[in-house]
């Protein structure tokens, strides 16, 4: 298949998003359609292709793994969350807080304690320091931006975090895998951890808050709340005060090391298991460290392993301290499964569709031809960057938009370049365009004002949706800016190697951002004056 009806179901996703605001039947009308036009619009071929991809999704044993892990995690959040750790952590770092600086400080520091989950870093940040904010005279705007920030691009860095199962997973889908009949001959963990370093505007977007804070740089709508808040004590820029309560509950007998000791056996017990079956030498394996990860093939049972081992640790351990009684775990678990199953069913759909969009329409293929001798190579990470924002600002959504941009990329990677199993190395721009989707998909989740963590972030902080995703957007403009920066200077020094194409990248894309802030903090303080 290989004319431009492939195309359709990509813009029906994305239409149906913009009209409907539901993600899940946007991609039941992409599986729908590119089953249809793949099988060249038989109805009976098409519902064969679809009970075969529906089946292949539910017999594979790494996505069970990968869904078991993601409810483990659910749970596990609303545990620390019922324990009282997540709290007694934040109240610990708030207890000396003496200025608006240090506040704001302290509310970035917290959350990137919490860098599990973005959904346990935005509920319990805001819920916690509003307080403090409050005092202070912070805008609630200017809150939920910090705590915000600080929670989905900052987890996606962290490979112990929630989202590491959903990106190995939708690598491995994308065609990067060990075995040798993918696309990409490499174990997608690996990959995952050399692509961090080019998630360029999570990286960008944290260097702007801390230097916002620090600094007290102020501009745009951002700074019109905090002067109404700094002259009149209103801090929704004018507008009727809300109140907003924490939906999950929240203990209030937990101590530091209820949230502290269950994060540290998670990342052990994560890295040990990835070194003990990658055959680590400490372990009696003939690989070193690097070559342990890099060759291990048992990620998710690895994740599922550890995340169920933590979870059974932090109960045991909750309940000798008296902070967890037995008849509330059901409630718990009922809980962490809700946290998590929109994330699941949105995934499995999801999944089908990268499948069929890979394996059948062949759009990454379509593409490359498409863009063969018309497009020079070294504008595509910047292109694919810009392209993930805008699906991610369009759906609300980083993990659907990272579904959804994965299998098209690897796919016009790898055309463009050889139609035959290639190893990453092969690839100069495979870890830019990689990181291109993933700050894409981070940056249209983050500005997109009917994003999830959006809305959560506005809910914990007390502040309105919208208020908070407009004052947002002017925030994170240095950081948009930058990251397509570094994007077009990786593109055009690829082939000198990754440590200069990362360098160089993170160079100018800094120099961009600090600059930009610098500029418009000065524009700002020169017309107020």
């Amino acid at each position: 298949m290989q004319n431009w009806p492939v195309l359709l179901p990509p813009f029906l996703v994305l239409g149906t998003v913009l009209i409907t605001q539901n993600l899940n039947r946007a991609f039941i009308i992409g599986i729908l359609s590119a089953a249809f036009i793949s099988t060249h619009y038989s109805v009976s071929a098409a519902l064969s292709l679809l009970a075969h991809r529906v089946i292949d999704q539910i017999c594979v044993v790494d996505y069970l793994y990968m869904y078991a892990f993601l409810i483990f995690i659910g749970t596990l959040i609303i545990l620390l969350s019922y324990t009282g750790g997540a709290r007694a952590f934040a109240n610990a770092i708030t207890k000396h807080l003496k200025s608006a600086k240090a506040v704001e400080t302290a509310s970035l520091v917290i959350s990137a304690f919490l860098f599990i989950d973005d959904y346990l870093s935005n509920l319990t940040v805001g819920y916690v320091i509003r307080p403090l904010t409050d005092r202070f005279h912070v805008p609630r705007a200017k809150l939920a931006y910090l705590i915000h920030t600080m929670s989905s691009p900052l987890v996606i860095l962290i490979p112990v975090s929630s989202w590491v199962a959903m990106i190995t997973g939708q690598l491995n889908l994308a065609g990067i895998s060990t075995d040798s009949h993918v696309r990409i001959i490499a174990d997608p963990f690996f990959i995952y951890l050399a692509t961090i370093p080019f998630i360029f505007y999570s990286i960008f977007t944290i260097l702007s808050a801390f230097l916002i804070v620090r600094n007290k740089i102020s501009y745009g709508p951002m700074h019109i709340q905090e002067v109404i808040a700094s002259q009149s004590g209103n801090l929704f820029g004018g507008k009727t005060p809300i109140a907003q309560h924490l939906a999950m509950h929240e203990g209030t007998h937990g101590r530091v090391i209820d949230l502290v000791l269950p994060l540290v056996i998670l990342i052990v017990s994560i890295f040990a298991g990835l070194l003990f079956m990658g055959g680590f030498t400490l372990f009696g394996g003939p690989n070193g460290f690097i070559d342990a990860l890099k060759n291990n093939n048992h990620t998710f049972f690895v994740f599922f392993i550890a995340s169920a081992f933590t979870l059974a640790f932090s109960i045991l351990f909750s309940y000798s301290r008296k902070t967890l009684h037995l008849p509330h775990l059901k409630t718990i678990f009922a809980q962490g499964f809700g946290l998590m199953k929109g994330a699941i069913i949105m995934l499995f759909f999801a999944s089908i569709l990268g499948a069929l969009f890979k394996q059948d329409l062949q759009i990454g293929n379509y593409l490359a031809n498409l863009l063969y001798g018309a497009t020079a190579l070294p504008l595509l990470p910047c292109f694919i960057f810009i392209l993930s924002a805008l699906v991610a600002i369009i759906t609300g959504t980083s993990w659907g938009t990272i579904a959804l941009m994965l299998p098209i990329t690897v796919q016009l990677i790898t055309s463009l370049l050889s139609k035959q199993a290639l190893y990453p190395e092969q690839i100069a721009l495979l870890l830019p365009l990689l990181g291109a989707v993933f700050s894409g998909a981070v940056c249209g989740d983050h500005v997109s004002p009917i994003s999830e963590t959006t809305i959560m972030a506005a809910t914990s902080a007390g502040s309105y949706p919208l208020d908070h995703a407009y004052t947002q957007f002017f925030y994170a403009i240095p950081a948009i800016a930058a990251a397509a920066i570094a994007f077009l200077i990786a593109g055009f020094v690829a082939p000198y190697g990754t440590f200069i194409t990362l360098s160089t990248a993170f160079i100018g894309g800094a120099i961009t951002c600090m600059t930009l802030l610098y500029l418009l903090n000065h524009y700002t303080k020169h017309t107020s004056s």
